[in-house]
């Protein structure tokens, strides 16, 4: 399985996600990793085997195995200081225009910082309805609270440099079912169906919704609107988009709306409108995307709709 992209998002102290300006949360999306380990610690359990004073079974309890954590190391072929500082908690060091350009590694020891690490890989399964539209699958990889993130040893050299970064992925019911959505279903896109639990270590499945698209350092809040039937066609054949956020930038808004079936509109100013008639039926994903940044959203809209 090839890895498609990686996202880490800021956990608060009770493992929630720390949301950023304009309520965004505060994550990166990176694809410049080499890959990611997920090795299981297991703890044997104590098997109890009393025997009496002739030597046979008194009491036989055989010892019983659970996962404890997965230590995680990602290695890393790019130099990401906001993906770093994220992982480890070390402060992240800034040129005169505010732009990250390195990290400054401390002796403090990290007890604050936390990340959820979100992970797409390639898959080969193909299994598609007759006549739906056509999409890969993904396969989906959530831990949902590392801890003790590090950055391990490196070597400058002739050569390629990469990095590793470490933590220990723990249970965290306060991801709940996340701030994004993951799945496209037939009913559109969706969050999880169901919140991770308070012994949840890792959450693993396949998805038709695409990774969203890296950015360079954190991921800026990409346009989003709502989506829904244009009430002046009867056949339900026609998606309205409504801008309800738009990034700042000169005019005409610099963003795009990706209908999902070849055609593609400039986005509207805020609270205007675009729509768009489909010819057939089906779930159409929509992606809204800043020209920018490269931040994007998706939406979806089924056709006829319902």
């Amino acid at each position: 399985m090839k890895g498609k992209m990686l996202r880490a998002t800021k956990l608060g102290v009770c493992g929630d996600p720390i949301l950023g300006a304009e309520g965004w949360p505060v994550h990166v999306t990176s694809k410049g990793f080499v890959s990611v380990e997920y090795a299981a610690e297991v703890d044997d359990g104590e098997e109890i085997d009393q025997k009496d004073a002739n030597g046979d079974s008194l009491v036989y309890e055989p010892a019983r195995r659970r996962i404890k954590l997965y230590n995680v190391t990602v290695t890393a072929g790019r130099v990401d200081p906001e993906l770093y500082t994220l992982f480890t908690g070390m402060p992240v060091v800034l040129d005169e225009d505010g732009n990250a350009t390195g990290l400054r590694i401390t002796s403090k020891v990290n007890l604050d910082s936390a990340v959820a690490l979100e992970l797409w890989s390639g898959t080969a399964l193909k299994k598609c309805a007759a006549g739906a539209v056509q999409r890969p699958r993904f396969g989906y990889f959530l831990l949902p609270q590392i801890i003790d993130g590090q950055i391990g040893d490196f070597t400058i050299e002739n050569g390629a440099a990469s990095f590793t970064l470490t933590g220990k992925a723990i249970e965290n019911p306060g991801w709940g079912t996340g701030p994004y959505d993951v799945y496209l279903r037939s009913t559109g896109v969706e969050a999880l169906e169901s919140p991770m639990g308070d012994f949840d270590l890792l959450h693993l499945d396949w998805t038709q919704l695409p990774p969203p698209a890296p950015t360079c350092g954190l991921t800026p809040r990409p346009p989003d609107g709502t989506v829904a039937a244009d009430a002046t066609d009867a056949t339900d054949m026609t998606a309205e988009y409504t801008a309800t956020y738009v990034p700042v930038g000169p005019p005409p808004p610099p963003y795009t709306v990706d209908w999902g079936d070849g055609a593609q509109t400039i986005g509207p100013a805020e609270a205007e409108k675009v729509s768009h008639e489909y010819a057939t039926p089906g779930t159409y994903l929509i992606t809204v995307t800043d020209t920018t940044t490269g931040a994007s959203r998706f939406k979806s809209f089924v056709a006829p709709a319902v």
